[in-house]
């Protein structure tokens, strides 16, 4: 039995249980402006928010590994769901409700799929620079969006050309209340995100508790809030939450299954990126604990939650980097944690629902926003400029792509930059002539070493795998390196950097040996992998190489035709 149970309830601590049950409270009292926030930023009714932080907490503290890892509904996720929302556009409510829980049941269960397939790997198609680029475009709208409810303000859109006219419209019928609200709680944030810490620490606490106060500052805003505006008898006079259902839905299998098909290809993107943030929170967190990772499993465990979240009527959730930051920092030792949470959310979704109906939308805007302007940062484009220009148009192309057509499209465009930077770079490899250091056996490219040369031998080194996108380029440079030195008579092609070579590139190979063969010009490979002697000999090449593959760079700058190969075929 205990074999099918997870690790930390097996091999649970009872000097855990103080810290898991601080660490629950603690983000509780946070998750419930985020769970309302992030519904209404995706644009759903509040209570989608509530469902989607519920279940995902209880399925991910039973499958996944992370000790602190917290799921749920985020910022970015919620921004993809409204971009595919307002793309469908649904008919009312209901139809919004149903699509959004259809995108977290296909993004789920693609994600368990993948999981189960092994293929964690899929994180790496977004490049660091060009996720860097989304997520800052992705933060700026928003920012922008939240900007026309902190002002009193309704609508919005997923991109700047819908959004910044909305924006302009809030501005000239500006509620001066809401304002009020809204900029408080925002002057609030941003003075207790920045000093907080720093003057607690100044007077005595520690700090642990000071960084934990500082990133649970919008729990007073919001249970003050609450007592405010009933205090003061102003439902009437700003934007509110409004009613929210009381208690957690059934499972259920959702509507709209007509409109399937349009939510398969969004459904793949919101599982990539929550899957990518998913795991960087993991990452992040188990650094200091010295804990594997293991993405296969992540996989699984974060498809299962939105599963779980779809099934009861909420939207697609993923593991959220600043609620786990606090639910670590507020002691959170194991998953037992994330199961109180959830208990304390239900009882919040079971008996305060009245309570939530006051909360002002202005002040939901500000802790958005505060929430997410860390995540506008250049300086991913600053280090890619330096390192990498090609990397740093990524991100400007990503970022200009989603601030301009959406976030989808800018998600496309972000995987497909990625991938064609990648079949780019690969498609011309860097080939290099090599020479010998005087007195040794090792061999350098001769543009940055003082080196020895044989004028009827050419070495050159090919820093790339070989197959079907450089193939053709990789032949015409070699062919050109040739032209420049005449004289030469054996040609030495070292592939030590050649780590896979396909179909393509061996009958590039054959080809090029029949021609140089025919101008009395000897080919010899040297430094051969045996991944890639492996399929050599299964294309018939070992044999037809036989005495001209070396396992040096130097024995095959010295052997004649005929040498002796070191190869075992």
């Amino acid at each position: 039995m205990s074999r099918w149970l997870p690790a930390w309830l097996t091999g649970y601590r009872r000097g855990w249980l103080g810290g898991d049950v601080t660490a629950a409270l603690v983000v509780t009292l946070l998750l419930v402006p985020q769970g309302l926030a992030y519904a209404l930023l995706a644009g759903l009714p509040a209570q989608a928010g509530l469902y989607a932080s519920v279940v995902p907490l209880v399925i991910y503290a039973l499958t996944g590994k992370s000790h602190a890892q917290s799921v749920g509904p985020m910022a970015v996720t919620s921004l993809l769901t409204a971009a595919t929302l307002a793309r469908l556009a649904p008919a009312g409510p209901a139809e919004a409700l149903a699509l959004a829980a259809w995108l977290a049941l296909l993004s789920g269960a693609m994600l368990v799929l993948l999981g189960a397939l092994r293929f964690g790997f899929l994180a790496d198609f977004l490049s660091a620079p060009v996720l860097a680029g989304f997520t800052s475009a992705s933060a700026l709208l928003i920012v922008l969006s939240q900007l026309v409810p902190l002002l009193g303000g309704h609508g919005g859109g997923s991109t700047l050309g819908t959004l910044l006219p909305a924006l302009a419209h809030a501005l000239a019928t500006v509620k001066p209340v809401a304002l009020a609200f809204g900029g408080g709680a925002l002057a609030w944030l941003w003075l207790a995100r920045r000093y907080l810490a720093v003057g607690l620490v100044c007077c005595g606490c520690s700090a642990n508790l000071a960084r934990l106060a500082a990133r649970a500052a919008p729990v007073p805003v919001v249970l003050g809030v609450l007592l405010a505006v009933p205090a003061l008898q102003l439902e009437h006079a700003l934007p509110l939450v409004g009613p929210v259902p009381v208690g957690l839905p059934f499972p259920h299998w959702p509507g709209g299954l007509t409109r399937l098909p349009e939510l398969v290809l969004p459904a793949f993107f919101i599982a990539l990126v929550n899957y990518v943030q998913s795991l960087a929170v993991v990452q992040w967190l188990a650094i200091p604990r010295g804990e594997p990772v293991d993405p296969d499993r992540e996989l699984v465990a974060l498809g299962l939650s939105n599963v779980g979240t779809g099934l009861f009527g909420g939207l697609p959730v993923t593991g959220g980097l600043s609620r786990s930051v606090v639910n670590a920092e507020a002691g959170a030792q194991s998953q037992l944690a994330s199961l109180l949470t959830a208990a304390l959310m239900l009882a919040v979704m079971l008996w305060g629902g009245a309570a939530l109906a006051v909360l002002p939308l202005s002040v939901l805007a500000a802790t958005i926003v505060v929430a997410v302007a860390g995540m506008v940062d250049f300086a991913a484009l600053r280090r890619a400029w330096r390192v990498d220009r090609a990397d740093a148009a990524g991100f400007v192309a990503t970022f200009a792509a989603v601030l301009l057509l959406g976030v989808d499209t800018g998600i496309v465009a972000g995987v497909l930059l990625s991938l064609g930077s990648f079949l780019a770079r690969a498609g011309r490899p860097h080939i290099a002539e090599l020479g010998r250091l005087p007195g040794r056996e090792h061999f350098r490219n001769v543009r940055r070493f003082r080196v020895e040369t044989q004028p009827q031998v050419l070495v050159l080194r090919v820093d790339e795998s070989l197959f079907f996108a450089n193939a053709r380029r990789v032949e015409e440079a070699l062919w050109q390196s040739l032209a420049e030195r005449p004289d030469v008579r054996r040609l030495v092609l070292v592939m030590s950097a050649v780590n896979r070579i396909d179909a393509t590139a061996l009958a590039m190979l054959e080809r090029f040996d029949a021609a140089l063969t025919a101008q009395g010009i000897e080919l010899v490979l040297a430094e051969v992998k045996w991944p890639v002697l492996a399929v050599l000999e299964r294309g018939g090449l070992a044999a037809h190489f036989a005495g001209r593959l070396f396992l040096t760079t130097h024995e095959a700058w010295h052997a004649g035709r005929g040498g002796a190969g070191d190869y075992v075929i």
